[in-house]
C-alpha cells in the first residue's frame, strides 16, 4: 500500500474518531446535565443527546468500521447501521416535535 494511502487512511480514521467521540461526549452531556433555557425541557434534551449518541454510533459505523473491518457480514453491518439510522431520525423527530410544543407553550 503507497505511503499517500496510508497517510489517507489515517486522517480519515482521526477525523471520524474525534468526530465520534465528539458527538458522544455531546450526546451524554444533553442528557446527564441539568440545563437552562430552551434544553431545560427534559424531552428536548433526551431526545437531543440521544440524537448525537447514535450519530456517534453512525459515524463510527461509517467511517471507521466499514474500513477496518471490510469483509464484515453485510447483513449485520446494514441492520447496525439501519438501527442507529432510525433512532436518529426517530429522535430527531421527537426532538422537532417537542420544540413545537415548548415554542407554543412558551
Amino acid at each position: 500500500m503507497p505511503a499517500s494511502s496510508v497517510l489517507s487512511l489515517a486522517l480519515v480514521y482521526l477525523t471520524a474518531s474525534a468526530w465520534s467521540i465528539s458527538l458522544g461526549v455531546l450526546g451524554l452531556w444533553l442528557i446527564f446535565e441539568d440545563h437552562h433555557g430552551v434544553l431545560s425541557d427534559r424531552w428536548l434534551s433526551l431526545s437531543a443527546g440521544i440524537a448525537a449518541l447514535s450519530g456517534a454510533q453512525i459515524v463510527f459505523l461509517l467511517c471507521i468500521a466499514d474500513r477496518v473491518f471490510p469483509r464484515a457480514n453485510k447483513i449485520v453491518s446494514g441492520t447496525l447501521e439501519g438501527g442507529f439510522g432510525a433512532i436518529f431520525l426517530g429522535s430527531v423527530v421527537v426532538l422537532a416535535l417537542s420544540a413545537i410544543v415548548e415554542v407554543g407553550m412558551g
